[in-house]
């Protein structure tokens, strides 16, 4: 068996590394501040809380963050196409709460046409 196998036969991109268990941890701390802020009031009558989307937004960073690690870090590389998607997503989810989220999608446009051209200026060929 190779070394990016596991016994079930699947490839090593399934199994969990320790950047997703980071992720994983901070996911559940954050929903569960979340959940506090949202049952004590904190916010007060700000606005801009929304439970769902401040948990949304922040999940989307957490994963967007995780993105950029495994780009830096060349053993954890194989996975940060898949970070960086649910993070948009998530991001996409969250800020759905707000009427004001139209620059989201310029930032996000912004982004997949600089990393397309990153990819395409180090490519060797």
């Amino acid at each position: 068996m190779s070394d990016n196998q596991n016994f079930d036969g699947g490839f090593d991109w399934m199994l969990m590394d320790r950047i997703d268990g980071i992720w994983w941890g901070a996911a559940f701390i954050w929903g569960a501040l979340v959940l506090l802020f949202a049952n004590t009031g904190w916010p007060g009558s700000a606005s801009w809380w929304d439970s769902w989307g401040v948990f949304f937004v922040g999940i989307g960073v957490f994963a967007l963050v995780c993105a950029a690690i495994r780009l830096k870090t060349p053993e954890y590389r194989a996975k940060w196409l898949f970070s960086l998607v649910f993070g948009v997503i998530f991001l996409a989810i969250g800020l759905g709460a707000w009427e004001a989220a139209w620059w989201f999608w310029v930032l996000v446009l912004l982004i997949i046409g600089a990393v397309t051209l990153r990819s395409a200026l180090n490519r060797d060929t």
